[in-house]
């Protein structure tokens, strides 16, 4: 049984994850039976199943055919969301490939994220144009053709949610970094540094500088989800786990 404290933050949290993400593409749906967005990029990351209810086995149907042709993520906030639902994920051939916390920042004696080196966030630089974008997309997806990329990925900085960091160095790119923001709060996503420039502090400082954009729209509240590379960072940065999300594909 969860308590019922717990629960609250962990709805509250998924409630502003939810918003974030409907804000990033021009075809998004919220209702008692599901909450989607979808950019039509390919990418399960760009196109996404966010919240299941009502008659789960019709609404995990009909979302099949929604999504159909489409890479899709499908999410299960484990603290919340009903019990059955990855078994009838299951017996739609979707498979779990990931489970990671779901965090709030909550360093409630500060009004800005604990200090790193103030000399590294000046090495980021917000993306304000095409050629920016695709070389966001190039590094974070790794993948060498971005353009189908860059369309899904343009939404939601043309719809005003979100907002695209990059890490550059001698005019290579070595990190990036979004920050999304809506009236239910702001969430920090897509953190990730270059494999060959790991555990030089890159992700901190884009973390930091991400929380810093969402702070400053004095936010609901600021979530995030975390890798198993970038948990220990956030909690040093000041966000806690209220709950966790299973990801099916």
């Amino acid at each position: 049984m969860i308590r019922p404290d717990i629960r609250h933050s962990c709805v509250d949290a998924v409630t502003t994850y939810v918003a974030t993400h409907l804000l990033r593409a021009r075809e998004s749906s919220a209702s008692e039976a599901s909450s989607w967005f979808r950019t039509d990029a390919p990418s399960d990351e760009l196109n996404a199943v966010l919240r299941l209810g009502g008659e789960l086995h019709r609404e995990i149907e009909r979302m099949r055919d929604h999504f159909d042709g489409v890479p899709t993520c499908w999410h299960f906030w484990r603290e919340i969301d009903p019990p059955d639902l990855p078994e009838l994920l299951a017996r739609q051939n979707l498979t779990l490939f990931e489970t990671e916390p779901l965090m709030v920042f909550a360093d409630g004696d500060s009004t800005s994220p604990k200090a790193v080196d103030r000399r590294a966030l000046a090495r980021i630089e917000e993306v304000s144009g095409e050629i920016g974008l695709a070389e966001w997309a190039a590094l974070w997806s790794g993948a060498d053709a971005t353009a189908a990329l860059v369309a899904g990925l343009r939404q939601g900085w043309e719809l005003g949610s979100t907002r695209y960091l990059l890490w550059r160095e001698q005019g290579e790119v070595l990190g990036c970094a979004a920050v999304v923001t809506s009236a239910a709060g702001a969430s920090i996503e897509h953190i990730v540094t270059r494999a060959d420039h790991r555990g030089r502090g890159i992700g901190t400082a884009l973390t930091q500088r991400a929380l810093e954009l969402a702070l400053d729209t004095d936010p609901v509240r600021v979530v995030l989800t975390a890798s198993p590379q970038g948990a220990g960072i956030y909690r040093r940065l000041g966000f806690v786990t209220v709950g966790h999300v299973d990801r099916y594909a």
